[in-house]
């Protein structure tokens, strides 16, 4: 009771001239406390508390909306960072945007996947292009400068994609110390 009356006067203090229902609140809220009788201040205090509560839940309600989605990149965006993505728990989401926040008893997140090159090509820009035999399309990123050459004599090309910081992916191919940052065109 004292906590809330003392947190009450500390703001009714700072913000003497609050002209909403926030305002209206605490000074309901500081009347109480002048009541001498015990009974009529403790009733006072419970009518108070009611819409202190209200105005709380319609502010929380308020900055709820007023909230851009995380899905679509809210303030990492501005800084070209995608926003944390739930974890990745089925091969074939591996690489795609996903919604975020895990659920409770999910399973494992991938970190990784491995799987067979289908077809390998460049681009006008010399950047490659996987199509893996799990159907997903990687194209590798223009920032990235490494080359890479293959020959069909070299026998079937084997990769593995590894999840990054900031939801970016690396590219590896089996037998080769280079790595190629990626992303999942399909």
């Amino acid at each position: 009771m004292r906590l809330l009356l003392g947190a009450a006067v500390c703001i009714f203090t700072i913000l003497p001239s609050l002209a909403s229902p926030a305002g209206d609140a605490l000074t309901a809220v500081a009347k109480c406390a002048d009541i001498a009788q015990t009974a009529p201040r403790l009733q006072c205090f419970d009518e108070a508390a009611t819409g202190a509560k209200r105005v709380l839940d319609d502010a929380r309600k308020q900055a709820e909306a007023e909230q851009k989605p995380e899905s679509e990149g809210g303030l990492l965006s501005w800084f070209g960072l995608a926003p944390e993505a739930r974890p990745v728990t089925k091969q074939e989401d591996f690489g795609q945007n996903v919604q975020l926040a895990p659920k409770p008893g999910a399973p494992k997140e991938i970190t990784e996947i491995s799987a067979k090159v289908l077809e390998f090509a460049q681009n006008a820009r010399g950047k490659s292009i996987f199509v893996l035999d799990n159907g997903q399309v990687w194209r590798q990123i223009d920032g990235d400068t490494t080359e890479l050459y293959y020959r069909e004599a070299d026998g079937p090309m084997q990769v593995t994609i590894e999840k990054g910081m900031f939801g970016s992916f690396s590219l590896t191919i089996q037998g080769k110390t280079a790595s190629v940052k990626v992303r999942r065109v399909k």
